[in-house]
């Protein structure tokens, strides 16, 4: 068989470890793969593929909201002339593969759900000039422009028979803290309305989780640790802990096997999990093992809101979970939609009162977006039904069943917009700062009363937050419709000169700090 050339273009960020086992599966079997982080600027995408010459392209759209980038890319490349066999992948384009063609012209092919094998296959059949219409895992538009797809292609059920994720063109030695990007395991059980991940896995035929051997884990992690110097890990797993007492099992298991190897004096690690998984008996060995830091999925703390969400628990939940991590001393940060299709004035009120009374005290940053309803989700099924999914190209949108909470939400992007939203706004500081303050490795010893003071500046932004939110609410409860109207305008004045001062008391607190923000930000 010939090999291929296959240019890999995503987003890159704490490793697309998607793009990686792509790669690194391409390789093993016998073609020639190059990995580009995806950029709006598309000079870097027509420069390789002039200069690299790959028979195949194939771009990993991870977030929906970024598919008219990718459109612009890929149409850029038509226009230069380019000829390669053209193939996207990612949840937003398995769980939408029509729409996903008509509004990107210049693709040939979609490769649906998990990906590794399909591409292998589709790689080969391009290099020897064959139809690729047969290889399994595809979906392609018709002359018509009818939608087709091949046979679906065969489940992966062991994880373990995948070659470890590319890294080779990461120089993990360069950075000062390095940092690499793990997958234990694949898909979750849980059944969130707002979420993709269960209908995806539902579509590849492998519904639940798929964990890797505990033992050839820690290799992986061995080799990162002490062939390639990585001193954290972020584990990408949806749910580390997902799946009862057989998960807690498994990452016990990890956890010893890190500690038989001596692994855990150099390496601290962060998890991804729920609050009802969040015990003292279960995360305690992780802690000896290395378990610096955990993302929760809160994502609402009024009760009737996480009936909304279907998360299967009510706020006391994150509140016990919240005092775990206290007692044992680990740094956390959660997801948390303030607003939501079926919110109301109660809910909202609810929210925000549960984000003071469970990090008041600043043991973590405060900070809020509105559900969206993507593509595959439980939300936008229900949205669509109810009439009230608004949709502009790859746009989705929605207004609430109270125009007083339409109102709201354009006052907090108008207010609070970049605090909460950008790479670089406050939400985002504060994490990194609270992280920060908690890290403590071989090579990067924690500061004496940075905890401390980190505490007392997230406290004051978390309460500032709150507390600017609540007027607004009052106010707009009260009648007021006009969002420039004077004391919705001071509010916002207030919030953005105390704003200010707060970050940048944040940045003198981080300075001299490695500079992780880009690679380390904990949020999803």
């Amino acid at each position: 068989m010939t090999g291929a050339r296959v240019l890999l273009v995503g987003y890159e960020d704490q490793d697309n470890l998607g793009l990686r086992y792509l790669a690194s599966s391409l390789r093993a079997a016998g073609h020639e793969p190059r990995l580009l982080a995806f950029s709006e600027d598309h000079g870097p995408v027509l420069a390789a593929v002039r200069e690299f010459r790959p028979q195949l392209v194939g771009f990993s759209l991870i977030f929906q909201f970024l598919a008219p980038q990718f459109a612009a890319a890929i149409a850029a490349l038509r226009a230069a002339g380019e000829r390669a066999h053209v193939t996207l992948g990612g949840h937003f384009a398995s769980l939408e593969p029509e729409s996903v063609l008509a509004g990107l012209p210049g693709l040939d092919s979609i490769v649906l759900f998990e990906g590794e094998d399909t591409l292998c296959a589709l790689a080969g059949v391009v290099a020897a000039g064959g139809d690729w219409r047969g290889v399994p895992g595809l979906a392609w538009r018709e002359e018509s422009g009818a939608l087709a797809r091949s046979a679906p292609a065969e489940p992966r059920a062991d994880l373990d028979t995948l070659p470890w994720p590319e890294r080779g063109d990461i120089a993990y030695d360069r950075e000062r803290l390095p940092t690499a990007s793990l997958l234990g395991s694949r898909g979750c059980p849980w059944r969130c309305a707002f979420c993709s991940i269960v209908t995806f896995y539902d579509g590849n035929g492998t519904r639940g989780r798929r964990r890797r051997d505990p033992a050839r884990v820690v290799d992986e992690i061995e080799h990162l640790h002490r062939e390639r110097g990585v001193e954290v890990l972020l584990w990408q797993d949806d749910d580390f802990l997902a799946g009862g007492p057989a998960a807690t099992r498994w990452a016990h298991e990890i956890a010893a096997e890190l500690l038989r190897r001596e692994l855990h004096r150099g390496l601290r690690w962060k998890i991804s999990c729920r609050s009802d998984e969040v015990r003292e008996d279960v995360l305690a060995p992780l802690v000896r093992a290395g378990l610096t830091h955990v993302y929760l999925g809160v994502e609402a703390g009024d009760d009737e809101d996480l009936k909304q969400l279907n998360k299967l628990l009510k706020h006391d939940v994150h509140l016990r979970a919240g005092e775990v991590l206290r007692r044992l001393q680990l740094s956390f940060d959660f997801g948390f939609m303030l607003l939501n299709p079926w919110s109301t004035l109660a809910s909202v009120r609810g929210n925000l009162a549960f984000l003071r009374e469970f990090v008041g005290d600043g043991a973590s940053a405060a900070g809020f977006c509105r559900m969206l309803p993507y593509a595959g989700t439980p939300a936008a099924s229900r949205v669509a039904a109810e009439g009230r999914l608004i949709q502009r190209g790859f746009d989705v949108d929605y207004r609430f069943l109270d125009p007083r909470l339409d109102r709201l939400y354009d006052w907090c992007l108008h207010a609070l917009g970049g605090r909460n939203r950008s790479a670089g706004g406050t939400w985002n500081v504060m994490r990194f700062l609270t992280y920060e303050a908690h890290l403590d490795t071989p090579h990067h010893p924690r500061r004496a009363g940075l905890p401390e003071a980190a505490r007392e500046i997230v406290a004051q932004s978390n309460e500032l937050l709150v507390s600017v939110t609540e007027q607004a609410l009052d106010l707009l409860e009260a009648g007021v419709t006009d969002l420039q109207h004077p004391e919705l305008e001071a509010l916002r004045e207030v919030h953005a000169e105390e704003d200010a001062r707060l970050v940048q008391a944040a940045h003198r607190l981080l300075a001299g700090r490695p500079a992780l923000a880009q690679r380390l930000h904990a949020s999803r």
